[in-house]
């Protein structure tokens, strides 16, 4: 079966770990799609009027699940300013350069989610492709140390090995180079999710409606008064409530233009204004959902390329193989079963 072990056995494993990195951004794409249909069959289902449509609890939209999707939930609190602090905003701008942030004295993993998750990963293949790198590096110094090594090309003729090995390096060289170029602009252009679209903001928002509605103040009776009105039933969380609908956010509008620079009493002294309430109904809008949509095409497109770079060593392992596609099949087949069984075992845990 095997001709060359050793490097079938690499082969296998960088194979495994590619399709690994791959998984973040089919999830994603899965995600964004199953949503996208959620809000078709919803319209369908409600004839497409928009009265209806506008009932809606927030959990069923697309701006919140996906929202919900791309960015850490349980870590947004942490992301809020005090009422002390000197920062004008109601909580810390996104900081799409970092994967951890300084918050007071303590750590955080920022909260991009999907950045995150591609990021950890794809580490385990660029460390096994860097070591893998080196490991050659090392055999072709060892080659040169000692020359009268050979390596049988074909039947009859053979070459210097070191003459070989070197091209074999520069090759290897290229396709590492460029996997990591290519790995450079899949995280920019998951940095651009959250940066070019409104999810990061439209959450946030959100959220101080969540904390005001669940520790119900009395002196913030104002504004939960107006949501549960418009819920159908008793609710004490926001993705349960109708807050989408357009009669709901103009009440809440004309109640925020009475006092713009008040801050709502909570329990962790957040500093909540309700800062970008006025961008509530856009931010349920088409072009919003557009913003998030065409982003997230645009990172899948690069599967595309993970494709042609999982061509190199496939060819390469069929070569080594020396015909025994059966054996090919079956690797191939281990490696979807094994990375599907990994994908379905997270969706588990987090849930």
């Amino acid at each position: 079966m095997f001709q060359n072990f050793e490097l079938e056995i690499f082969i296998i494993i960088l194979l495994l770990l590619i399709i690994i990195s791959m998984v973040p951004l089919i999830e994603l794409k899965y995600h964004s799609d199953l949503y996208e249909n959620i809000d078709a069959f919803n319209k369908y289902c409600l004839n497409n009027d928009i009265k209806l449509i506008n009932e809606l609890h927030v959990k069923d939209t697309y701006m919140w699940n996906m929202s919900q999707y791309m960015l850490d939930a349980n870590n947004l609190s942490n992301f809020f300013n005090k009422k002390d602090d000197i920062a004008t905003g109601d909580y810390i701008e996104l900081d799409r350069n970092v994967s951890k942030k300084l918050i007071g004295n303590i750590i955080f993993d920022n909260i991009m989610k999907i950045y995150n998750y591609y990021l950890y990963m794809s580490l385990g293949f660029f460390i096994f492709l860097t070591v893998f790198f080196l490991y050659q590096v090392y055999i072709l110094i060892t080659i040169n140390a000692n020359k009268d090594l050979k390596i049988c090309i074909a039947d009859t003729n053979t070459i210097e090995i070191e003459v070989c090995f070197r091209y074999y390096i520069y090759i290897l060289f290229v396709y590492v180079a460029l996997l990591i170029i290519f790995f450079s602009l899949i995280l920019k252009k998951l940095t651009e999710l959250y940066a070019d679209t409104d999810a990061y903001k439209y959450l946030m928002l959100m959220k101080e409606f969540d904390v005001i509605l669940k520790e119900n103040k009395p002196t913030n009776t104002n504004i939960t008064n107006i949501i549960k009105k418009y819920s159908k039933s008793k609710i004490n969380d926001i993705s349960y409530t109708t807050i989408n609908n357009s009669e709901v956010i103009t009440e809440l509008l004309d109640e925020y233009n009475k006092n713009k620079d008040k801050i709502y009493d909570n329990n962790n002294d957040y500093k909540i204004t309700l800062l970008n309430i006025e961008f509530l109904d856009y931010y349920n809008s088409e072009d919003a959902k557009k913003k998030i949509k065409n982003k997230v095409d645009e990172i899948f497109r690069f599967i595309y390329v993970y494709i042609l770079f999982i061509i190199v060593p496939l060819y390469i392992l069929s070569i080594s193989l020396q015909g025994n596609y059966v054996y090919l099949l079956c690797v191939i087949i281990v490696l979807i079963v094994f990375s599907t069984s990994v994908y379905n075992i997270y969706n588990i845990l987090q849930n």
